[in-house]
């Protein structure tokens, strides 16, 4: 009896296929509305939100959601609706995206010299301004890293123009610190474009949506890379945000990365 060929087949790519078009259609062209319901929920008070749909968790926001099953689940990141629905469609695709990094230089310096206290609030100034640059251009709030921040602009949520907007936001968001009360956090910022894996990562107990790839690593880099008040921009990510700039790009080095790369400081 011959062996049956199918049974060494990758059971995953079976299992993702179909899913794997239906979050092509959801993240690449917006088929499934999440990008109106996220300008919708994102007009409602207030923080914090699903990172998916930007449902409201606190505030009467938060309590209306509750009743309409957008209430955060098990997992705080995601409400229950948008929960339930990564459990059904497991999986993700490859599509391109704009990621944004952006952290506090000398973090360690500027935490030895104060309250733990006091460097929380400062921290939750920094966040707030990221926050509401990102949300005010349609990207989402991936993580919140310590001294950090990570935002994604998806096309199919930020829409066609995700890399200008991404680019935007960076300019948005460092302009915003710079207006925040003494004493000031030293921010710098990265931004670069590419295709990335989107979609939902994590165990059956819980799971998160996230991207991973070169591009989310090269622009952790960047935003690590940049001076205070500054916002380096990748090459790739500049043209495909139609980026006008007297800026001359020049090459760096990326820790752990064997080609260096081309950007524009903004």
């Amino acid at each position: 009896m011959q062996p049956d060929p199918s049974a060494h087949e990758d059971p995953v790519e079976e299992t993702y296929a179909e899913d794997d078009e239906t979050w092509r259609g959801i993240l690449g062209r917006g088929d499934f509305g999440l990008d109106r319901m996220r300008s919708f929920f994102v007009r409602i008070p207030s923080n914090p939100r699903c990172k998916m749909c930007a449902a409201p968790f606190g505030g009467l926001g938060g309590g209306v959601m509750r009743v309409l099953w957008h209430a955060p689940s098990r997992n705080p990141l995601l409400c229950r609706a948008c929960a339930g629905q990564l459990k059904r469609h497991p999986g993700g695709a490859q599509i391109d995206i704009a990621a944004l990094f952006a952290d506090v230089r000398g973090s360690t310096a500027i935490a030895e010299q104060m309250s733990a206290v006091r460097y929380r609030n400062l921290l939750s100034g920094f966040y707030r301004v990221a926050w509401e640059a990102i949300t005010a251009r349609d990207g989402i709030v991936d993580k919140y890293l310590g001294d950090g921040i990570m935002a994604l602009f998806i096309p199919g949520i930020t829409g066609d123009q995700f890399s200008a907007r991404a680019v935007a936001a960076g300019r948005d968001l460092l302009a915003g610190v710079a207006q925040l009360p003494e004493p000031q956090l030293p921010v710098g910022a990265g931004v670069h474009f590419g295709k990335a894996w989107v979609g939902v990562v994590g165990s059956e107990i819980e799971q998160d949506f996230t991207a991973l790839g070169d591009v989310v690593n090269v622009a952790a880099r960047l935003g690590s890379e940049a001076k205070a008040g500054e916002l380096l921009v990748s090459v790739e990510a500049a043209n495909a945000a139609a980026v006008t700039s007297d800026a001359i790009s020049h090459s760096i080095a990326l820790k752990g990365r064997n080609e260096p790369l081309e950007v524009i400081s903004l």
